[in-house]
């Protein structure tokens, strides 16, 4: 049984992308400054899954490079970077729409939603 798409949400022009963009602070890093366990073992198995992998944080490439080091992970990544500061894009922020960003539950989440979501 399928359930119609909803409204609201217009249609994916294009498939999502196989990549994932994790942040540091209070991502992989968690709150009490340990490794974000389970979150590396869902990740490793995005990865086996092809998934291209980037690591990113807000406080910059040098401090997301030292936590992936710190937890032995940084080779888990495609690629380490800042977070954009500024992001040029014929589209706007309406690139956005084909994304999906995942904040909670994610052992649970498909990071590659369906074209009909």
């Amino acid at each position: 049984m399928t359930t119609p798409r909803d409204s609201r949400r217009p249609a994916r022009k294009y498939p999502p992308t196989k990549s994932i963009f994790t942040d540091v602070d209070g991502t992989l890093l968690t709150s009490l400054g340990k490794c974000n366990a389970p979150l590396v073992e869902w990740l490793k198995a995005r990865r086996a899954e092809g998934y291209y992998m980037v690591l990113w944080s807000a406080r910059g490439k040098q401090h997301a490079e030292e936590v992936a080091h710190r937890f032995g992970v940084a080779e888990l990544f495609d690629a380490i970077v800042p977070k954009p500061g500024t992001i040029v894009d014929d589209l706007g922020w309406s690139w956005t729409r084909y994304t999906r960003a995942i904040s909670k539950n994610w052992q649970l989440a498909s990071p590659t939603p369906s074209h009909e979501n």
